[in-house]
């Protein structure tokens, strides 16, 4: 399985922006700074901060022995959202692709948001008796997650199914470890220095992943085969470092939105992911690059107007392979330039047309380029960015692993759920201003 997974930056140096990029000298001279900074990390991975890196080392037994199980059934129900979804889908889509979870046996399907009819939908196609249920949060109280599952558990209740065979909890506390315990459900722990949006390689991640045919070993492995590398403190030979400097630097000259750009569709959630890690762990304290997911080359048709001729406010990366793992000829019985090519080169041209556009348009940009798109380079290319943010965090001074801002929004739709629906209409919904068309 070939596992190689490059970094090319040349489309950020001043030889091809100019004024507009940056200087070797620069970027030498962050090598004392980026020695203190992999110090300080690796004291705090010492002091048990970066879970992350730990997970890496469990022994993966008890989730060979969840796979053994889940050939009992047809489907898999993902009952999570945020971290406890994310990473995950991007680990099964990537992996496997876009359609397997339709085809492949078990079937996957993902409830992760709130939506009544998205809920509805899933479960009026599901056979719950057949499926085998993940319902994932760390604390426990995720709102999202708990009314989910406690609609899907009533049905299949009612269904006379049981629970203790068919539900897999993931979860470290709060309601869900209450009733897990309760009512004997099989369990797995997330680690308490893993947060959500570096779990992927975690529990959280590994064991839905386990009952696939994802080699979760492999995974692993990609994800230590680069480990080393994102620890160096020689910045020209870490790549997590590198990126993590580009985009600071950048982000000092004002360049505040992230473009994440796949030029492959099974990197699509990947991207999603990247949008959670980026945003969450590093916009703090008025500081923060805005992700922006595009997918290469759908999204020229969409956004790159925007990004070539709009406010240079952007930095971009994009994501390729080298060899797809399914091609296709292009055969057409008339005169036409696009006959006798393969739909790789005609994606991998539109890439090579993006990227010097940008180029053209002194619009920094970086590209990281996997040999092909499998288990080991999905792990790099996963611990490649937890890495980067850790790293990020430290450039920005910031904790990259909390998200304070965000838990007075959930205090709020918790009082509407328990209050007076009168007293939160009055205080957070009627408005003054308002224009309705009937």
């Amino acid at each position: 399985m070939n596992g190689e997974l490059s970094f090319k930056y040349d489309n950020v140096m001043e030889e091809t922006l100019g004024n507009s990029g940056l200087s070797n000298g620069k970027l030498e001279s962050f090598n004392t700074e980026s020695s203190k900074i992999i110090e300080n990390l690796k004291e705090k991975e010492l002091n048990g901060e970066f879970g992350f890196l730990d997970v890496l080392n469990d022994n993966l037994d008890k989730y060979y022995e969840l796979n053994e199980y889940s050939k009992n059934f047809e489907n898999i129900l993902i009952i999570g959202i945020g971290g406890s979804n994310l990473g995950l889908r991007a680990a099964e889509t990537g992996i496997l692709g876009n359609f397997t979870s339709r085809y492949e046996i078990p079937r996957m399907y993902y409830m992760d948001n709130s939506d009544p009819e998205k809920t509805h939908d899933i479960l009026s196609n599901i056979d719950l008796e057949k499926t085998l249920v993940f319902v994932i949060s760390k604390s426990g109280n995720t709102v999202e997650t708990l009314a989910n599952f406690f609609i899907v558990r009533i049905l299949m209740k009612k269904k006379n199914i049981d629970l203790e065979k068919h539900v897999v909890s993931i979860t470290s506390g709060g309601e869900l470890e209450k009733i897990t315990k309760k009512e004997n459900y099989i369990h797995f722990e997330v680690p308490e220095n893993v947060g959500g949006r570096f779990s992927v390689l975690s529990s959280v991640g590994i064991a839905p992943l386990s009952c696939t045919s994802v080699d979760i070993k492999k995974l692993i492995d990609g994800a230590k085969s680069i480990e080393k590398s994102c620890k160096c403190e020689d910045i020209f030979k870490n790549p997590a470092l590198m990126n993590a400097v580009i985009h600071k630097l950048m982000y000092n000259r004002g360049k505040t939105v992230s473009v994440m750009m796949p030029y492959i569709e099974r990197l699509r959630s990947f991207g999603m992911w990247y949008g959670q890690l980026w945003a969450e762990s590093l916009g703090k304290n008025g500081f923060g690059q805005t992700p922006v997911i595009a997918v290469g080359a759908t999204s020229q048709h969409s956004q790159l107007q925007l990004y070539m001729d709009g406010p240079n406010d952007k930095i971009a990366t994009f994501l390729k392979v080298n060899k797809y793992r399914n091609d296709l000829k292009i055969e057409y019985e008339y005169d036409h330039h696009l006959s006798g090519h393969n739909l790789s080169e005609v994606i991998t041209s539109e890439l090579v047309g993006t990227e010097n556009s940008m180029k053209h348009n002194n619009i920094p940009n970086v590209k990281i380029t996997l040999s092909e798109l499998n288990e080991i380079t999905m792990g790099k290319l996963f611990l490649m960015y937890e890495m980067q943010t850790a790293i990020s965090g430290e450039l920005y001074g910031i904790n990259a692993f909390d998200q304070p801002a965000v838990e007075y929004g959930k205090k709020i739709a918790h009082e509407c759920l328990t209050g007076s629906k009168v007293d939160s209409e009055k205080k957070y919904i009627n408005g003054k201003y308002i224009i309705t068309s009937k």
